[in-house]
């Protein structure tokens, strides 16, 4: 009993910390949209950031989370391996959901529907991109999560200099992909714990 103890012992109080920092960055973050835009633009920005910026939160401790169970019993809970295995996936559809937004300017720059058509297109590239590592992911979570990994450097080599210093949205465009990486790659080298786990029977 001692040891399942602990481990939800310390299970909670990376989820307390981590909710902590959310609500710090959610906050710094409703701050910027709040000196930036006006009305309910700013209302719109903040929905539009508060979902990925969870998203980072909950990968980061599921990830966290799966490390201590490796290292502490050696084979994770059925529960655990269900948000490991499932955060990754689900989260790389959420996070392209969430770049198709910004591709909804180009219907305010042009009249002409053969540039809309090809502004919407270059505007969805990273989306197209991200679900197709998503596709390769699913079957080969190495492959996959190293070409996450890879992608977020990419956002960050080519569109950082975009983002005028605000560490938030560099945290969630270059975070948020990277640690969906880090689960596919987790889903790879604990591929055996959870495999054994889900054989066994429920308690």
């Amino acid at each position: 009993m001692r040891q399942p103890f602990r481990a939800e012992f310390v299970a909670w109080g990376s989820r307390s910390i981590f909710g902590v920092l959310f609500l710090v960055t959610a906050g710094q973050m409703v701050r910027t949209m709040m000196a930036a835009l006006s009305g309910w633009d700013a209302l719109v920005g903040i929905l539009l950031m508060a979902a990925p910026l969870a998203l980072f939160f909950v990968a980061l401790d599921v990830l966290i989370e799966a490390i201590e169970q490796h290292l502490m019993a050696r084979h994770l809970t059925r529960g655990l391996s269900a948000w490991l295995q499932w955060t990754p996936r689900v989260g790389v559809m959420l996070f392209a959901i969430f770049m198709s937004v910004f591709a909804l300017d180009v219907f305010g720059t042009s009249s002409n529907p053969w540039e809309i058509a090809f502004g919407l297109l270059m505007h969805l590239l990273p989306t197209f991109l991200v679900l197709a590592l998503l596709a390769v992911a699913w079957r080969w979570p190495w492959v996959g999560g190293a070409a996450l990994l890879a992608t977020a450097l990419l956002f960050l080599w080519r569109w950082g200099g975009n983002w005028g210093g605000d560490w938030v949205l560099s945290l969630v465009m270059v975070g948020t992909p990277a640690l969906l990486g880090l689960l596919f790659l987790a889903n790879g080298w604990l591929r055996r714990e959870l495999s054994s786990d889900e054989l066994q029977p429920a308690a």
